[in-house]
């Protein structure tokens, strides 16, 4: 059990010593950043400095930056709370995520949250957002204005600062891609604890800020996209809702729409949630209207097909689909056009129409790009499965070991899954294999890529 004796925080003594202040000077000053309807107690700081409490996000943080600014130098998580010890309220990851006001100062506690990862990697459906949860941030994210995220700490941040964050971003998505969620997490939360504490100590403007917050919900989206991909679907859901609040500070929509999106593939593949799934995609489309691209409107129609198709609603889901193709046209971009594919492919798998599974899987398997091996491979087994339950075990085992050959080395636990269903599907008697798809096993476990 931890131990929540009284103990005195020597650092937080030996600091508001040194500024003079008292513990309700402190409160002042974390109120003047939170606001009127985020404010603590005068006395609440009395049990950070003299019984060792170490406030819930955002506070812990908002005390480091505050202290920073007074200082004129840096006040780390790690000087002011670490030596407190693990049961003190700070470092776990809360279903506050989801109610926390939408406010710049509870997005960098819900990115501090996705750096740190899950305390306990638990898999239980508990551990994850109920449905009415996730229509919930959904809803705010499209229903309300982020006040202007400005930083006035001691480090001032530019556009080329911002740049360099942007490319780091993008090159350790290229590799993700390439070889697996399980090579870039952990270097993904690095980087975005990095990012979270400019956002802390920095000083920028407001349109700094915004982009700043773009840069972060990029970042907290390939996180959640690789622990997905590591089948750790609780670490990416929160990663996903940390996305979507810093895409709401950054005001970028069709960024948000795309988060809502991942946690609407996401949700196509855990129990109990395939129905949330699309209205999910409805909302995305709703509040993203025109900010979309024509090729973003058709992915987020895939999603929705291939949620109809988890759900077996045949009709419904080949109007999604129909959508889908109509609005990505015969001039989209290969690669996008091969990632439909990809979605209308397992959308028809579980339906049970192998014939248009099966073309639309080969046009993916065909169309995506070399350098994007996790999705091809992930595009194989779904072929090799599509052909194993058509009676052809011979092209289901070249499928397959083309995967295979693409899998080898990757550090994508998705995949490798995949390969070991498809393995064991293999080797299962042939009436089994034909009832795979009504009971809804065929095209099992969530997409590499949402």
């Amino acid at each position: 059990m931890a131990d929540l004796s009284p103990r005195q925080n020597d650092e937080l003594v030996r600091i508001l010593s040194h500024l003079d202040w008292g513990p309700e000077r402190l409160a002042a000053e974390v109120n003047a950043v939170v606001g009127d309807q985020a404010a603590i107690n005068r006395t609440t700081p009395y049990h950070w400095r003299d019984r060792g409490r170490v406030p819930r996000p955002p506070y812990d943080q908002v005390v480091c930056e505050v202290l920073s600014r007074a200082l004129g130098i840096a006040v780390t998580y790690q000087q002011l709370w670490a030596a407190m010890g693990p049961g003190r309220g700070a470092r776990t990851l809360s279903a506050r995520l989801l109610t926390d006001d939408w406010t710049p100062e509870f997005a960098r506690a819900a990115l501090a949250d996705a750096t740190a990862g899950a305390p306990v990697r638990l898999q239980r459906p508990a551990d994850l957002f109920r449905p009415d949860g996730l229509r919930l941030v959904a809803r705010h994210w499209a229903g309300s204005d982020s006040p202007p995220p400005v930083g006035t700490g001691p480090l001032p941040v530019g556009p080329s600062h911002v740049a360099e964050l942007r490319g780091t971003s993008d090159s350790k998505h290229r590799l993700e891609l390439s070889f697996g969620g399980g090579l870039v997490l952990e270097s993904a939360r690095r980087e975005l604890g990095v990012l979270v504490k400019l956002l802390e100590l920095g000083a920028y403007d407001e349109a700094t800020g915004r982009e700043l917050y773009g840069v972060a919900a990029r970042l907290a989206r390939l996180a959640g996209w690789a622990a997905a991909d590591a089948c750790d679907e609780v670490t990416a859901q929160r990663c996903f809702v940390a996305a979507l609040r810093a895409a709401h500070v950054s005001g970028d929509v069709r960024m948000g729409a795309s988060v809502i999106g991942c946690l609407a593939a996401q949700a196509t593949f855990l129990p109990n949630l395939e129905r949330e799934a699309v209205t999910l995609v409805g909302m995305a489309l709703e509040a993203a209207g025109s900010a979309h691209t024509a090729a973003e409107r058709a992915l987020q129609y895939g999603r929705m097909a291939r949620a109809l198709g988890r759900l077996g609603e045949r009709p419904a889901a080949e109007a999604a689909a129909d959508r889908a193709l109509a609005e990505i046209g015969p001039e989209g971009d290969p690669q996008e056009r091969a990632d439909l594919h990809r979605m209308l492919g397992e959308c028809f798998l579980f339906l049970g129409v192998r014939q248009r599974a099966r073309r639309h899987l080969e046009a993916a398997v065909a169309g995506i790009a070399p350098e994007q091996a996790r999705a091809r491979a992930l595009a194989l087994v779904r072929l090799a499965e599509c052909c194993l339950l058509d009676g052809r075990p011979e092209a289901a085992e070249q499928a397959a070991d083309r995967a295979r050959g693409l899998a080898a080395g990757m550090l994508s636990i998705r995949v490798a899954t995949a390969l070991k269903e498809f393995d064991a599907a293999l080797r299962a008697p042939r009436t089994e294999r034909r009832a795979a798809p009504a009971e809804g096993r065929a095209g099992g476990g969530a997409p590499a890529v949402p």
